[in-house]
């Protein structure tokens, strides 16, 4: 367990009392607080900050956002919220209670002023340091020599204590989680390097390295700063609400001149009037003014059917207009809509996987353990020959020019652009490892209704001759109690017929078949029926056939029509010619299974019908290297349990739940854009890792053979920087180009 008992515990006990508990928790979350950590800047501070529930009692868990420094902490009572901060205290951070994430910012400025005050010594010390140097270098000798020496060697003590701070805490924390970090050679350069120069001072023999050590620590310092500058900028410009709707601009009555008129949907406010067009994305959280409307809301609760909105009702943000003009009076705006909160919480979640965890960790592992081995078997083999003080200067050169820490700074930013540039094209990936993953797809695996068809069934024909006002209430009262298009379409049939919902009782659903259900003292069983079945003359809809029957009569039979999705055959066709395998999974009949399958040259052995749920995760499961994309409502246990998995309908707050990947748009296209997407983001890490490779070897390779002195190293490492960003933004500006890249 870790030792809470120190003197400054008393620092934090505020917290316990009521009046703070209050300020920093909320009455749905009394247990929960969140905390701004200063200093963190690596996965190594995350690896130790993670892992302190496991050594106190009085913290269930801490989830660290490490883009944003917040870390949100859940106690195991409410009289203990001191304890997080001292623990981390007495790891060498320091914890803010904060209420809102402007708390948070203000912090973050203050700890960015503390990085700008680390830079901004470093560089007058560094400068100075190198006028100086530069006078011994141009053959001052004697006293002189002697004089710039020492006043270097005070001039560097801040530069390698204050200014150097960071890296001796990375290093530290990176210890404490038992990984290897880049500032484990930084630390290395920077303190042998200070030693050595001072040993070599004292005892007045050649080979003083202060100026490259501090400029090295200047360069360092203002790499990272201006690298975590614009990765934060790049997720702050993130605004995923704005990303879905296709317009910028909305019909907003002007007072003044009492008409409607353009403007921006940014300058919407509370109580203003705001007119739509049919097909138009609502912007805003509204209450209609119309008499009534009707809206798809298939983003927010997953079903495809438009339903009908009476005047004075609630229209949420997302919805889209499927009925003349309607006007709506402003309610919420931007973030502070029901969708805005869902896609913020969405970013937040993926803030946290721009990281430094992943593929940047491992390769940090792996390189610092090379340059590690090779220090100390050159220092021997150089020593051996050369002797020893030519041995530590080609060693430290090697340590500066071979650290990778601009490829494991740089690929987090790559991945923040690529996430990014999703936002924009329409689908929202979670995670920067799905990346990693696509390379493995082999299997694309659809589900069918409301996937590969458009999932709004619509009444084609229905013959009520024989059924009366009783039986109709009967069937809307229990296909209201039903999810599935096929009930959504006959309630939406039955809706403006404004007829009395009945109670429902011994509700069954009949998987594959229908529903079954007692109303009024008598059985209702509303059946898919293959015997009345028939196939439309129509290149693109698919029929189902219901019989609706009472106490065991057939009393009606209904006939829907689904229509194949516009883009399903071209972005099957090309995934076909990209040698993936092509799967289609449907719990509906065989004839309408086959029937698709037939239309869009799915090999008749990759379609299978009437699945339950369990069978199609069952068959996923069998899939190695599998991408399913489904109804995140209906399909949630295949979406899990697939390598990668695809919403492309249902509600957003659902999907994001269970899917790797949320298309906006409803786009079966983007399946391909996202897999070219992926295709140049794993292309520009693999540019990135072979320029980070071949540079810090052939440097190394110089710097081991005397060619490459300490000073020209520290200025060369971190000018890698600048080589890898330039080749992150342009690989990532491949993916603001049109086309689509095959595998």
């Amino acid at each position: 367990m870790i030792n809470t008992t120190t003197s400054k515990l008393e620092d934090y006990k505020y917290l316990d009392n009521s009046n703070f508990k209050d300020l920093y928790t909320s009455a749905d979350s009394p247990l929960r607080m969140s905390f701004y950590i200063e200093g963190v800047h690596c996965s190594g501070c995350l690896g130790v900050l993670e892992e302190i529930p496991s050594k106190s009692d009085f913290i269930k868990s801490v989830t660290l956002n490490m883009s944003t420094n917040i870390a949100d902490v859940e106690f195991s009572s409410a009289d203990c919220y001191s304890k997080f901060p001292q623990l981390v205290s007495n790891l060498g951070y320091k914890a803010y209670p904060i209420k809102d994430s402007s708390d948070a910012k203000n912090i973050k400025k203050l700890e960015n002023k503390d990085s700008l005050y680390r830079i901004g010594i470093s560089g007058v010390c560094a400068g100075n340091i190198m006028l100086l140097s530069a006078a011994i270098y141009s053959g001052a000798e004697g006293i002189f020599r002697n004089n710039f020496e020492i006043i270097n060697l005070f001039l560097s003590i801040p530069v390698v204590t204050y200014c150097s701070f960071p890296f001796y805490k990375n290093a530290y924390s990176s210890i404490r989680a038992l990984k290897a970090t880049v500032d484990f050679p930084v630390v290395f350069v920077v303190l042998i390097g200070f030693i050595l120069s001072t040993y070599n001072l004292i005892k007045g023999i050649g080979g003083v390295y202060y100026d490259s050590i501090t400029i090295f620590v200047f360069l360092l310092l203002v790499s990272r700063y201006l690298i975590r500058s614009f990765q934060n900028k790049l997720i702050s410009d993130t605004d995923l609400f704005s990303s879905l709707l296709k317009d910028n601009k909305i019909l907003k009555y002007d007072t003044h001149t009492s008409t409607y008129g353009f403007y921006p949907i940014s300058e919407l406010k509370s109580g203003d009037l705001v007119k739509l067009d049919r097909g138009q994305r609502v912007p805003v959280d509204g209450i209609l003014l119309n008499h009534i409307a009707v809206f798809d809301l298939s983003v927010l609760t997953g079903e495809a059917i438009p339903k009908t909105v009476l005047e004075n009702s609630d229209v949420f943000a997302g919805s889209i207009l499927d009925s003349e003009q309607a006007e709506l009076k402003v309610i919420n705006t931007g973030i502070e809509t029901r969708l805005g909160k869902v896609l913020d919480k969405v970013k937040e979640n993926y803030e946290q996987k721009i990281s430094f965890e992943g593929f940047s960790d491992r390769y940090s592992t792996i390189f610092t353990s090379f340059v590690a081995v090779v220090s100390i078997a050159g220092f021997f083999s150089i020593a051996n020959i050369y002797g020893t003080h030519e041995a530590l200067k080609r060693i430290v050169s090697f340590v500066l020019i071979a650290c990778p820490c601009a490829f494991v700074f740089i690929l987090p930013l790559t991945f923040g652009l690529s996430l990014k540039s999703a936002v924009k094209k329409g689908f929202i990936i979670k995670d920067s490892n799905i990346f990693e993953k696509i390379r493995s797809v082999r299997n694309v695996v659809f589900d069918k209704t409301g996937t590969l068809t458009k999932g709004k069934f619509n009444i084609v024909q229905w013959d009520k001759k024989n059924l009366s006002a009783e039986d109709l209430s009967a069937i809307l009262a229990i296909e209201s109690k039903s999810h599935h298009p096929v009930a959504r379409a006959i309630v939406s049939s039955l809706t403006l017929d404004r007829l009395n919902l009945p109670e429902v009782m011994n509700l069954e659903n009949i998987h594959s078949r229908g529903i079954k259900a007692e109303v009024g003292g008598h059985t209702y069983e509303i059946y898919s029926d293959d015997k009345s079945a028939k196939i439309y003359n129509s290149a693109s809809a698919v029929s189902n056939c219901v019989s609706v029957i009472k106490d065991g009569q057939k009393l009606s039979t209904i006939y829907l029509g689904d229509e194949i999705k516009d883009d399903a055959f071209d972005t099957l066709n090309q995934l076909s010619k990209d040698k993936y395998d092509i799967y289609m999974l449907s719990g509906d009949r065989k004839g309408n299974v086959e029937l698709v399958s037939s239309m869009l040259s799915i090999p008749t052995g990759n379609s299978l019908s009437g699945l339950t749920p369990e069978q199609k995760i069952d068959f996923i499961k069998t899939k190695k290297g599998s991408m399913f994309v489904g109804d995140g409502l209906n399909d949630a246990g295949a979406l899990l349990n697939a390598d990668i998995g695809i919403a492309v309908q249902g509600s957003a707050e659902q999907s994001l739940k269970v899917s790797d990947i949320y298309i906006l748009r409803n786009s079966l296209s983007s399946i391909l854009e996202i897999i070219k997407h992926a295709n140049i983001t794993n292309s520009t890490i693999k540019t990135n890792t072979i320029l980070s490779v071949i540079y810090n070897v052939s440097a190394g390779m110089l710097a081991l053979m005397g060619y490459i002195n300490p000073l020209l190293a520290a200025v060369l490492m971190p000018l890698s920087s600048v080589l890898l960003l330039g080749s992150s933004l342009i690989g990532m500006s491949k993916n603001k180009a049109g086309g689509l890249q095959t595998k």
